[in-house]
């Protein structure tokens, strides 16, 4: 028995030097053997506070349209890549003397299979504004609107169609724009003129007072260019993919309930800070490695947030906070090599957040705490308000760290 210890605590002591190379990785060997000496602390030393950002829309798996609930969706861009889908055409090779294009076909594809909307579209291009449009991490409202886009061309305009479905089959509707009139977009994606950009800009011409999303680069049905063309006698088409897509969307207003509770919300640009007083728990790197640390919230009971996810990130620098403060740009810079999600179930969100706490126990990363912002995944204008109150310490969040002694 003694035997079998000794040669666990050495494991553990081996794992924690690997853990500072690759700290996001699980620990390698079994936290549940009954010999190890395990025990349980709570963390209620928690502070926190909320700040409004413009909101960043890159990256989510739809893009969207339409007005609710205070937002305002005013148009979406998309970059098309120069490399085709198979990976064999580029599209300067259409320009060819031996190639005759025939026409061009952009597809967009709905997010639901029910047809949401009659709204016309109408689709853009940027053949005088340079090599880049916009920036997935970087453009929003404030930096980005409809004076900025003034420049665009119009391609034409179109509706969403949607084929009868075979028995139980999916079919989902599609905004389709065909492109006879070839030789400018041609030219424009085949990169031969001064702007390289490659970036289309799709909006709505008629009110939707709803939310109506297509399908992003993030998913299976991405936007396409599909080439129709001839080689000498042969029939050809090649597809072209989305680089990067994001919507431009103008934010509803701040509630009480976001300035006075930890708030996230993708489109709403609410994001969150929370900090941590471990002075009074037992970290040490050599008589210890943490088993699992669970931090758990309690959301305001208004709207179920089942389906909703938080991720949490590792800040690099300390941010002087408060309950609430808005900032031009969002300027706190996280650890790249930690993602972690928070999740929801009966209005409570729980977050495993041990990759962190094994880091600051081993000196990787300082404890200067964790930023909270919505995942790409869920409901962009949905909103979470998870509560913070120093004077209801029943409602206050916790952290639940179990441990092993070495």
């Amino acid at each position: 028995m003694n035997n079998n210890r000794l040669i666990t605590v050495i494991a553990l002591i081996t794992s924690i030097v690997i853990f500072s190379g690759c700290s996001e990785n699980p620990i390698p060997y079994n936290l549940s053997n009954s010999d190890l000496n395990l025990d349980t602390v709570t963390v209620r030393s928690i502070a926190g506070g909320t700040y409004l950002a413009p909101p960043l829309m890159g990256s989510t798996n739809g893009l969207y349209f339409g007005n609710v609930g205070g937002f305002n969706n005013l148009f979406s861009l998309v970059q098309f890549s120069s490399l085709s889908l198979s990976g064999i055409v580029r599209t300067y090779s259409l320009l060819d003397s031996t190639v005759t294009i025939d026409s061009l076909v952009f597809t967009f594809t709905a997010t639901e299979d029910t047809l949401l909307t009659n709204s016309q579209f109408e689709l853009y291009y940027f053949p005088y504004s340079g090599d880049s449009v916009f920036s997935e991490t970087e453009s929003h409202f404030l930096n980005i609107n409809e004076d900025y886009v003034g420049n665009a061309v119009p391609l034409g305009r179109s509706i969403f169609t949607q084929e009868i479905p075979d028995s139980t089959e999916l079919v989902y509707p599609k905004l389709s724009f065909k492109v006879e009139d070839t030789d400018d977009i041609i030219n424009f994606i085949a990169d031969t003129v001064d702007t390289q950009n490659r970036t289309f800009m799709l909006k709505n011409i008629d009110p939707i007072d709803d939310i109506v999303s297509i399908r992003s680069r993030e998913t299976a049905e991405f936007p396409i260019i599909n080439v129709y063309y001839r080689v000498s006698e042969d029939t050809l088409h090649s597809i072209f993919f989305p680089l990067k897509d994001m919507t431009i969307v103008d934010p509803r207003k701040v509630t009480e309930n976001d300035m006075d509770n930890i708030s996230v919300g993708r489109a709403t640009g609410l994001k969150s800070i929370i900090q941590f007083d471990f002075s009074e728990i037992p970290l040490d790197s050599t008589a210890m490695v943490i088993k699992s640390a669970e931090l758990i919230f309690n959301s305001i009971p208004d709207i179920s947030l089942d389906n909703f996810e938080i991720k949490v990130a590792i800040l690099e620098d300390s941010v002087q906070i408060s309950n609430y403060w808005e900032i031009a740009e969002d300027e706190y810079s996280i650890e790249p090599d930690v993602l972690m999600t928070g999740i929801f179930e009966d209005n409570q969100m729980k977050i495993e957040i041990r990759s962190f706490l094994q880091g600051v126990n081993i000196g990787s990363y300082k404890n200067f705490g964790l930023k909270l912002y919505g995942s790409s995944s869920s409901d962009p204008f949905q909103s979470a308000n998870l509560i913070l109150d120093q004077n209801n310490s029943e409602n206050n969040p916790y952290l639940k760290i179990v441990y092993v002694k070495l």
